[in-house]
């Protein structure tokens, strides 16, 4: 019996065995296939689309075939992510959309206070000049400075009515009929400091407004919700962080330069410097006046 129970033993085992070895071997021939595959598919863009491509492209632009390979490479990752999407549902697809819409509107913001900063740095503005090339820089092209925005559908008390409700004798008999609104929330960052703030929000975005050709499509709206899981960009200066977000990444809280300095006070000398200066001038130009009667009374010399 024991001999019987271990030739079975034996045979199951080798049997287990080579149905493993064949599938490891039929799982590394698959993929040996897939490696021929992507070869001569690879080989097949080199050999048969570049040439054409590279003749075409290059009669308007100086490029290489190392950037067209990228670019290439670039659309087809592209590719292969939206048809994974698509393959995931239509709620997927709706997430992905709203996605892309958000990642536009960081890029607009972008490019608008860099536009806005630009035109006050040529202007010499005087609190704009007072900031680091550098960190402007940092700011203007890293979105984790910025705050995010996202398109969501209103509360269903801010929607406009359409038709009122009908109402009998304190009943309602119909109810009012509402169109569904939807705005951009803006959705702050908890890091941020009230500097950083205030170059962008005081200094920048009124020039921002200023330049902007057409309104806003939808109606920007704070949301009640911050952003809890942003965090600073590698390499913020520390005048760009609050004392929380200080402590928490243990950044030091010493010597943080201030370069909005005495805004207020400032702001309310320019004020009363402007009427005393329109003022000394007017009563410059009230001398030099000449009064016309004096000419009518002038005495003409005898010849």
């Amino acid at each position: 019996m024991d001999r019987d129970s271990d030739q079975e033993s034996v045979s199951s085992s080798s049997s287990s065995s080579s149905s493993a070895s064949a599938s490891s071997s039929s799982s590394s021939s698959s993929a040996a296939s897939r490696g021929t595959d992507l070869g001569r598919a690879k080989e097949n863009i080199v050999t048969k689309l570049l040439p054409p491509l590279y003749k075409l492209m290059n009669k308007k632009y100086n490029i290489t075939n190392g950037k067209l390979l990228k670019i290439l490479y670039g659309r087809w990752r592209s590719r292969h992510r939206v048809n994974n999407i698509k393959n995931q549902g239509e709620e997927r697809i709706k997430q992905d959309k709203r996605r892309a819409k958000k990642n536009s509107r960081m890029q607009d913001k972008k490019k608008r206070r860099t536009k806005a900063t630009n035109y006050l740095i040529e202007g010499k503005d005087k609190y704009i000049v007072r900031y680091p090339e550098g960190d402007l820089v940092k700011i203007l092209k890293d979105s984790g400075y910025h705050s995010e925005e996202w398109e969501e559908t209103d509360p269903e008390e801010d929607w406009t009515v359409i038709r009122p409700a009908v109402v009998e004798d304190g009943e309602v008999i119909e109810e009012a009929v509402k169109e569904k609104s939807t705005s951009v929330y803006i959705y702050d960052k908890w890091w941020r400091s009230s500097a950083l703030l205030r170059l962008l929000h005081d200094r920048i975005d009124p020039t921002v407004e200023l330049l902007r050709k057409k309104p806003p499509t939808l109606n920007p709206k704070k949301a009640d919700n911050i952003s809890a899981s942003s965090v600073p960009p590698m390499g913020a200066p520390n005048w760009c962080l609050n004392q929380e977000s200080l402590k928490q990444f243990n950044r030091s809280s010493v010597d943080i330069p201030i370069y909005d300095y005495d805004t207020d006070d400032n702001h309310d000398k320019d004020k009363e410097e402007i009427p005393n200066r329109t003022n000394s001038n007017s009563r410059k130009k009230r001398k030099t006046k000449k009064n016309p009667k004096q000419k009518r009374t002038k005495k003409h010399k005898s010849k």
